[in-house]
């Protein structure tokens, strides 16, 4: 007969998981190669691309215009370095208020190809990608300081060797990092240990700055469209040639970027300066014109006092806190725990902007426009209480969202999808009846 008792099949073991296979020599080489050369090499040919195209326009307009492959090559030296942000010395003045474009176009440079490397490497944490971040940073540091040092007074550009290699390191560790980011989980995990209501904040902080930034750029456009015969004004006066034409509006691309930052320091309150020249949206401290820089996005900057409509800029701001603190009124918690969140936010918000106000500004010689001022401070603190004052309101006002009803899912269990406890219990405590008839004799 059978017996009471079941014997269970033995468990299949499991199959251990599948490692990667390493990469070969030949492909870990070349992974570290091209995160050390690529954004270098590619970086330099574009500023000696530019620079062939402007000096070759300007030969064909220019009489007496030669352009030379050398001369391209020699000149984009210092362009390279203006392009990663390294202070340069223009006739013995100083010039730090470089424009973003450039710089941002070589940062996305840099992650994409350190991105792909640790891809290429099958790195998956963020330890193994120490050495990628390491080769990236060593290269352009190193280039840097090369480039600085092949720059004397005598060739009217020159920079510092030591500072140019600190920039250059530093533009490519933070490029590297957002590259290797992702890939490695280095962000993901360790944002994912936060609490929910730190998540949430920052999630919301960052979408607020990238609000205000839009309103910026928004800001720059309007204002090219309306101010479009002054701005071809300035190019017909400054650079009526091809060739100089090419060039300005070259440079006036590269610092867009700049306009966009200034546009929205303008939009929060603070404004922005440029030598003795200074704008809000309640104040304007106009200077003379030989106080404006020679560049078509001069032409943008206010000369009159603010009408009386300019308060209304405010709108915009006031919309974007509101619009921050709505996206948190889902979450759950008290009150006390939904201001902490919104004060996460706040901040969020406002440093990342106070940075890019650093690098929008700067020295430009000690002429009549410099210095170049986004005032970081005073933006972190504009941002900041545009998103704390009316972001409580409505956080307080409307509060968390109200539970959905959940519906009893099939089978008979709770309707909060846990089975009950206190029945398990007495399942427990009930003693097995063997209901199975009697046996008889063989």
């Amino acid at each position: 007969m059978e017996g009471s008792a079941r014997v269970s099949a033995p468990a299949r073991p499991r199959r251990p998981a599948a490692t990667p296979a390493a990469p070969a020599p030949a492909s870990r080489v070349g992974a570290f190669v091209s995160v050390a050369l690529v954004p270098m090499v590619v970086s330099y040919a574009a500023m000696v691309l530019v620079t062939a195209v402007v000096t070759g326009v300007a030969a064909g307009t220019t009489p007496g215009g030669e352009p030379g492959p050398a001369g391209s090559v020699a000149a984009a030296v210092p362009l390279w370095l203006a392009a990663h942000l390294v202070p340069v010395t223009l006739h013995g003045e100083t010039v730090s208020a470089l424009p973003l474009a450039p710089a941002l176009a070589i940062g996305l440079l840099i992650a994409a190809t350190t991105r792909r490397a640790v891809r290429r490497l099958g790195v998956t944490r963020a330890g193994g990608a120490v050495g990628v971040v390491a080769t990236a940073v060593t290269a352009h540091a190193a280039s840097g300081v090369l480039a600085a040092a092949l720059l004397t007074p005598e060739t009217v550009i020159d920079a510092s060797p030591t500072l140019a290699g600190v920039v250059c390191g530093l533009l490519a560790g933070i490029a590297a990092l957002a590259g290797v980011a992702s890939p490695t989980g280095l962000t993901g995990r360790r944002v994912a240990r936060l609490p929910h209501g730190v998540r949430a904040g920052m999630r919301s902080g960052l979408l607020g700055a990238l609000g205000f930034l839009a309103a910026g750029a928004g800001m720059v456009t309007a204002s090219l469209l309306a101010d479009a015969p002054d701005v071809a004004g300035v190019f017909s006066r400054l650079a009526p040639e091809a060739g100089s034409g090419a060039g300005l509006a070259l440079l006036t691309a590269a610092y867009l970027p700049n306009a966009v930052i200034g546009a929205t320091s303008w939009i929060a309150g603070p404004g922005l300066a440029i030598g003795v020249m200074s704008t809000t949206p309640t104040s304007v401290i106009a200077g003379p014109i030989s106080a404006m820089p020679p560049l078509p996005l001069a032409a943008l900057l206010p000369t009159a006092a603010p009408p009386p409509w300019a308060g209304l800029t405010f709108a915009v701001p006031l919309a974007l806190g509101s619009l921050v603190g709505w996206t948190l009124t889902p979450g759950a918690g008290d009150a006390p725990a939904r201001l902490r969140t919104l004060g996460v936010a706040a901040v969020s918000a406002a440093l990342p902007l106070g940075v890019l106000a650093v690098l929008a500004g700067g020295r430009l010689g000690t002429g009549p426009f410099d210095p170049v001022v986004v005032p970081a401070g005073a933006l972190v603190l504009a941002i900041m209480a545009w998103v704390l004052v009316p972001g409580a309101v409505v956080v307080l006002a409307v509060g968390p969202a109200a539970p959905a009803p959940r519906r009893p899912p099939p089978g008979g269990l709770p309707t909060d999808g846990a089975p009950d406890l206190e029945d398990a219990e007495d399942d427990e405590d009930r003693v097995p009846v063997d209901t199975r008839p009697p046996e008889g004799p063989d």
